[in-house]
Formats: structure tokens, C-alpha cells, sequence
């Protein structure tokens, strides 16, 4: 038969009734005054300053994080636009969109001009080929020989 350990000391406290974690650190003279002089202007405790200074910091660097997130994947979102843009792809507007309903033919050509293909938005070059839209619409359609190949 074996005995149980016998625990010197005093009875330990309930899990209930038992404070926070203790965390203890030394500081320069200079930042103690300052930290006495702080709380004592805010009339609380050294402790309660510097728990409340630990979970505003805390707190503002989450959000600051959380903002300099989405601040990168804005920016990413219009970079990637302008350099679409710049490149001469772009979605198609909804007057070209319309434009494209109202093509009767297409006729192959070979352009003079940069002209943006409706459908893609990729911007041809001059002497590449492409299609003309005909039709009764006034707006003039192209579309590039891959968009083409799809109709």
C-alpha cells in the first residue's frame, strides 16, 4: 500500500480566488518616475497603467496590421488595373458589349491604328489583323483573331 505525499505549507487557493499572473521587470530609474508620475496624474495604480498601456498597444497594433493588410491588397488591386490598363486590357464597356450584339458580319482586316478588341480588351497593334464588326450600329466593333475564333 503506498501513502500519499504529505504537502507542507499552507492549503492551496481555490482556482476561483486566485489573482492574475505576476509578471515582474526592472526599469531604468528614469522610466519608473515616469510611470509613477503617469498613473498618478490618471489616478490608477502603476500596475493598472501599465496593463492598460500593454492592451491599447496591443490593440493598436492588431488594427494597425489589419489595416496595413488591406491598405497592400488595395494598392495590388489598382496596380494590377493600371497596369492592365497600360498594357491596353481593360473589361469591355457596356456600350461595346451592346456594340457586339448588333454585328451582322465580320470582316477581316488589317489594321492601320491600335484599335482594343471588345471582348478581351487586349489592345492590337498596328498591321496586326483582326475583325471589323459591320452592322447598323454606328460605334465601330474589332475583335482580335483569338476572340474571333470563338464565335
Amino acid at each position: 500500500m503506498t501513502k500519499k505525499p504529505v504537502r507542507r505549507g499552507r492549503k492551496p487557493i481555490p482556482e476561483k480566488e486566485r489573482k492574475d499572473a505576476l509578471v515582474q521587470t526592472r526599469v531604468p530609474d528614469e522610466l519608473s518616475q515616469t510611470l509613477r508620475d503617469a498613473a498618478k496624474k490618471n489616478r490608477v495604480t502603476v500596475s493598472q497603467l501599465i496593463r492598460n498601456v500593454l492592451e491599447d498597444t496591443f490593440d493598436l497594433v492588431d488594427n494597425v496590421v489589419s489595416e496595413a493588410v488591406s491598405l497592400g491588397q488595395t494598392a495590388k488591386r489598382d496596380a494590377l488595373k493600371i497596369a492592365e490598363s497600360a498594357k491596353g486590357r481593360g473589361k469591355p464597356s457596356a456600350m461595346t458589349v451592346a456594340a457586339l450584339e448588333n454585328v451582322d458580319a465580320w470582316q477581316g482586316v488589317k489594321l492601320n491604328r491600335d484599335a482594343q478588341c471588345a471582348r478581351c480588351g487586349r489592345l492590337m497593334t498596328r498591321g496586326e489583323s483582326a475583325l471589323f464588326g459591320i452592322g447598323d450600329d454606328a460605334h465601330k466593333v474589332w475583335l482580335c483573331l483569338s476572340c474571333g475564333s470563338q464565335i
